[in-house]
């Protein structure tokens, strides 16, 4: 009889966890504008075989995305100053009017001067996109196809928010 109890209240108690760890789905979206971000990282190669990540950072003001959480990581994330959300199982929804952008060079320090202006050569020109050759002093403006045309990957882009959030459940 011992046994049978055993392996009940061990049933029960599989049973609670179930019903504790149940998964809502919300829409969630940062606390204040201008808050949501995307960091797209592209790679590339640099002719002396060095890796090189490209960082473009885009400021949204007003970011929508469905996020699957437990009723423990609800409490937890409603407590968080910043959130990345590629930690849990998002999708996003929206993303409204990009307010801000910059980009960076990762590590930039690890790299020499003639790396540097290879990598900049890479980001901001390329022969079918200008009529005149590259030049070190000239300013060139952002453009992703210049990226695109320059075999710049796309590896990874992460979203998050830089305030607290807000929830509204969508699911039950």
């Amino acid at each position: 009889m011992e046994f049978i109890n055993t392996e009940m209240n061990t049933l029960e108690t599989e049973t609670n966890q179930v019903e504790t760890d149940e998964i809502h789905i919300y829409n969630i979206t940062a606390n204040y504008k201008k808050s949501t971000y995307q960091i797209e990282h592209w790679t590339n190669v640099l002719s002396n075989g060095k890796h090189v990540t490209f960082l473009v950072y885009t400021y949204f003001y007003w970011g929508t995305f469905e996020i699957e959480l437990t009723d423990k990581e609800k409490e937890e994330i409603l407590k968080k100053d910043e959130i990345v959300l590629n930690d849990y199982s998002v999708s996003c929804v929206e993303l409204d009017s990009g307010c801000d952008c910059y980009q960076e060079i990762k590590n930039e320090e690890k790299y020499t001067k003639e790396e540097l202006d290879e990598i900049n050569k890479l980001i901001y020109w390329h022969k079918d996109y200008y009529d005149e050759e590259y030049n070190t002093n000239t300013e060139y403006d952002f453009e992703q196809d210049i990226l695109e045309l320059n075999d710049w990957d796309l590896d990874d882009t992460i979203y998050g928010f830089d305030t607290g959030c807000e929830l509204e459940l969508i699911s039950d």
